[in-house]
């Protein structure tokens, strides 16, 4: 059970005032226009949990969405996948490495490779390119990038890509975080 209140649908919101309804309407309205009953899946309960405060969640919600479908970097969608599971290994956020499960088949990756991230040095189940993200990634989170591993990122994916593979990075470990503190539940 997560620690507070997740509003998978705007009924689900504690006593809101009337700026607070107006917030929900706008949010869920953008997040599923012309739905009827709409409601937030349990693989998207960051977002539910965000809803605490709609305008907060309307805003992340588009960035994610942003980063992972319109950034030039994230068009290698297995790349992106390695890059937030790997944020979801650091961070210990199960629920966030769960609810990707399905993500990270889709995108061609198998779960012997999600199996293996604890052991990306020495398994063959990565390429170089894979193997560059997870050790940037992993140096990004802990705030110490060295500059040669910053310059294979720049070498590889350029200036633009490095900054957008950062950016990944950073807005998953936010969720990361996020869902660590509340602990909502996939059940």
């Amino acid at each position: 059970m997560a620690r507070v209140t997740p509003v998978y649908k705007p009924s689900d919101y504690p006593n809101p005032d009337a700026q607070t309804r107006e917030d929900l309407a706008d949010l869920f309205g953008q997040m599923f226009p012309g739905v009827d009953n709409p409601e937030i899946d349990r693989p998207h309960s960051g977002v539910a949990i965000a809803a605490l405060n709609p305008k907060l969640a309307l805003h992340l919600s588009k960035l994610s969405s942003f980063a992972a479908l319109e950034l030039g970097w994230s068009k290698r969608a297995d790349l992106r996948e390695i890059a937030i599971q790997t944020v979801n290994l650091h961070y210990g956020s199960d629920f966030s490495a769960r609810s990707r499960h399905r993500a990270w088949e889709v995108v061609g990756l198998r779960m012997e490779q999600l199996a293996a991230l604890p052991f990306w040095k020495t398994t063959g189940l990565f390429d170089d390119e894979q193997k560059l993200v997870i050790e940037y990634a992993l140096a990004v989170v802990t705030g110490d990038v060295p500059a040669p591993l910053f310059a294979r990122v720049v070498g590889l994916f350029g200036e633009k890509g490095a900054v957008e593979c950062t950016t990944v990075i950073g807005i998953w470990s936010m969720w990361a975080m996020l869902l660590g503190a509340t602990q909502p539940s996939l059940d």
